[in-house]
């Protein structure tokens, strides 16, 4: 059942038919969205049991379907792909939006009922139903995608006993219009079922929010290019995939499954056709808005969000492909610029030129270096925080798959730097964060794409620019040299912000050179790396 953010005995029902339905819809506040969010659980749950007629039930939930993907869609961005672990407040928030959804979909679960028990009311609206119940049972799992969980098997089951009813009442692929509010295109029970399926094979683990805005979107239009089969499809350049009805999770490969009654093999040819279309159109000149893709979509990045979805539905995804061996090696791991900078070097950050703190100096004059102990004495606790994650496998390209221990501190987000140190190795080696995600008994796993060579610590300053946030002086980078194989031009990791091709820095290490940044490589969410020429 639906989570009641409030006591349902405190509160009255606002209306008793659509008609004054949309009289309280017009005097909410959705100015104040969380508010609003809670009056609209509140109100559907006492409508659903209130025993108002099943067809003015109905009318209810169609009336009150737009204000919730209103405030729904707008709370959703405060915690959607933010760093895990989720704070306090963002969890609360993804909570209640979760309780929202479950309502809904129970108060279309009582008309489903009454359709079934014969209500004359309804007997023309079965597919519209089951449609809404498919659509948002996808848009309670698309929530635990938003915040990288894995979806729960318990949602799938009670997914796919939704589409078995559909199946089993003659009308998985009717056409259903809109025949309410008439504010959206036709669709049928199999497309909203689909949808679901596309989430899932679109790997959202390993994409942004902005990206999964797009995706939840375009699936939506999309979604009606997916058919099922019960049958096992003809042999194609797509890897065979099959959905089990009475199983308790998304999609898998079908290759060597026994055929069952209950398997439903997914076509995916003519989605795999438009999508090399509009790739092939974007790469043409058209633009995102003319392909309808968005009026807010813009290259490259729609063309590469697109070029990502088709690998991911018709080349069986790039996680897929690769081979690893399996360790069970733990790893030491810190997080971001500063903290990596501070463990490459073995020391703490002090530009060319500065000079020597009075602890350092009574250092040099004692031991003749400077100790460890200052040296982590004068480290900010960002810098010298490194955790110890489990290694659970590594690819031959650098990929790694990590498990990050339960009791770590520091949040941890997509495209973050990261510097990792197996136990077998005394060098750290830089990476990015490619994927999170949190498994249904709260494991935190970790996919690392490491840069390859072996990094350098680093003091930069802007030579023909002022840096973007104002910092006069030296700054912490990193270098990593030319690579032969694969081959690789020498990189640096500079601070957010500082690339611009075209720009020179000065670059300070065992000597002083000067660099031209010449491509951005990668854009992380704290650092900005790209290839550099040395004067």
């Amino acid at each position: 059942m639906g989570t009641q953010p409030m006591s349902l005995n405190a509160a009255q029902l606002q209306f008793t038919d659509g008609t004054s339905c949309r009289q309280w819809i017009a005097a909410l506040p959705l100015t104040n969205v969380q508010s609003t969010q809670l009056l609209l659980t509140q109100q559907i749950a006492l409508a659903r049991q209130a025993g108002i007629d099943p067809v003015e039930l109905l009318r209810i939930l169609e009336a009150l379907r737009e204000p919730v993907a209103y405030v729904q869609n707008e709370l959703a961005r405060k915690y959607t792909a933010r760093p895990l672990p989720l704070e306090a407040p963002e969890t609360a928030l993804w909570t209640r939006g979760l309780g929202l959804w479950q309502e809904l979909i129970d108060g279309y679960l009582a008309c489903r009922d009454a359709h079934v028990q014969g209500d004359p009311g309804l007997k023309d609206h079965g597919a519209l139903i089951m449609m809404r119940c498919l659509r948002y049972m996808f848009y309670a799992m698309f929530e635990h995608s938003r915040i990288y969980r894995q979806v729960p098997a318990e949602l799938w089951e009670k997914l796919h006993q939704m589409y078995v009813f559909a199946e089993q009442s003659g009308f998985a692929r009717t056409t259903v219009a809109d025949v309410f509010a008439r504010q959206e295109a036709d669709s049928s029970c199999c497309a909203a079922y689909c949808q679901a399926l596309l989430a899932q094979l679109a790997n959202p683990f390993a994409l942004s929010g902005r990206q999964m805005e797009f995706l939840a979107r375009w699936i939506e239009k999309w979604s009606g290019m997916v058919s099922l089969a019960s049958q096992p499809l003809p042999p194609s350049a797509i890897p065979a995939l099959a959905i089990d009805l009475a199983g308790r999770t998304g999609p898998v490969f079908a290759e060597g499954r026994e055929p069952l009654a209950s398997l439903r093999y997914l076509d995916l040819e003519q989605i795999g056709r438009t999508l090399r279309q509009t790739i092939t159109l974007l790469k043409q000149g058209q633009t995102p808005a003319q392909l309808g893709l968005g009026e807010d979509a813009r290259q490259p990045g729609c063309e590469n969000l697109l070029m990502l979805l088709y690998i991911q539905w018709c080349r069986a995804g790039t996680s897929r492909g690769e081979q690893r061996d399996p360790s069970a090696e733990k790893a030491q791991v810190c997080l971001g610029i500063h903290a990596a900078h501070f463990y490459i070097s073995g020391r703490s950050f002090r530009g060319p030129g500065a000079s020597l703190s009075r602890q350092e100096e009574h250092d040099m004059q004692l031991f003749g270096h400077i100790s460890e102990r200052t040296q982590r004495a004068l480290v900010s606790s960002e810098s010298s925080a490194v955790e110890s994650w489990q290694l659970l496998n590594q690819s031959n390209s650098g990929f790694m798959c990590m498990l990050r221990e339960p009791d770590a501190q520091l949040r941890i987000g997509h495209y973050q730097l990261v510097a990792v140190r197996r136990s077998s190795s005394k060098l750290f080696y830089l990476g990015l964060v490619q994927w999170l995600r949190i498994e249904e008994n709260n494991e935190l796993f970790v996919g690392v794409r490491l840069f390859p060579g072996i990094a350098r610590a680093v003091a930069v300053r802007p030579a023909n620019f002022n840096a973007p946030s104002a910092i006069k002086g030296f700054e912490r980078a990193l270098l990593l040299p030319e690579m032969a194989i694969p081959s690789t031009p020498a990189t640096l990791i500079l601070p957010t912000g500082w690339f611009q091709p075209g720009r020179f820095v000065e670059v300070h290490g065992d000597q002083k050179q000067v660099a031209k940044l010449v491509n951005l490589l990668e854009k992380g969410s704290d650092f900005d790396r790209c290839t550099v020429s040395f004067a």
